[in-house]
């Protein structure tokens, strides 16, 4: 990463993005050479990252062909508007955000007790009121279905964290942001507020 001010390695930030960010993004190489992103719904146990999906397609065939895989995750905060820094000049305009980029290798779980405990992660991240039997292979109804669905995992060989709330930008300017965040009042502007202040001294 160029700006290392901005790299993160804190397992926490690992935690909260795969426990808060319903979306993430498979990608994956066709045979062309051509990078592939997917958006998917997914969960974590631990680092490793699970989804389902049907087995076929052109999802299912590229990972069969090239297991090789990267996985991303971003969390979006507030738009920083240029006029806030420099009048009339465009270019100071950006975004906050945290992210994390997985690289691993993707792969169908066969196992029906590893294929309930991801689709169980599925279902208490996206549905935590509950309100469904436990997913148990021993169980016909869901045997039935557990043979039908795909699910996939990523296991992660490596990760990187960005987490981006101007800490390249002078205290004073970062001050501004804070002020005019708390000022303008948008739906994540308190949140990225709040981030900032964790960079000042």
């Amino acid at each position: 990463m160029r700006r290392r001010e901005l790299e993160s390695a804190d397992v926490a930030l690992f935690s909260e993005l795969v426990d808060t960010c319903e979306v993430g993004f498979l990608s994956l190489v066709t045979g062309q050479g051509y990078p592939r992103a997917i958006a998917l719904n997914f969960a974590a146990v631990g680092e490793t990252i699970y989804f389902h999906g049907a087995l076929e397609g052109e999802k299912f065939e590229l990972i069969q062909a090239a297991p090789q895989a990267g996985f991303t995750i971003v969390k979006p905060y507030s738009f920083i508007p240029s006029t806030w820094s420099a009048p009339r000049y465009a270019c100071p305009a950006t975004h906050f955000f945290k992210s994390i980029e997985i690289k691993g290798v993707c792969s169908r779980v066969h196992d029906p007790g590893e294929m309930a405990r991801g689709l169980t992660a599925l279902m208490d991240k996206h549905q935590p009121e509950g309100g469904f039997d436990p997913i148990d292979p021993a169980v016909p109804v869901y045997a039935k279905a557990l043979d039908g669905v795909g699910v996939f995992r990523v296991v992660t060989e490596s990760w990187t964290g960005k987490v981006k709330f101007g800490q390249n930008e002078p205290e004073k300017l970062r001050r501004v942001f804070v002020r005019k965040l708390r000022e303008r009042g948008g739906p994540m502007d308190e949140e990225t507020a709040r981030e900032i202040e964790k960079t000042l001294p």
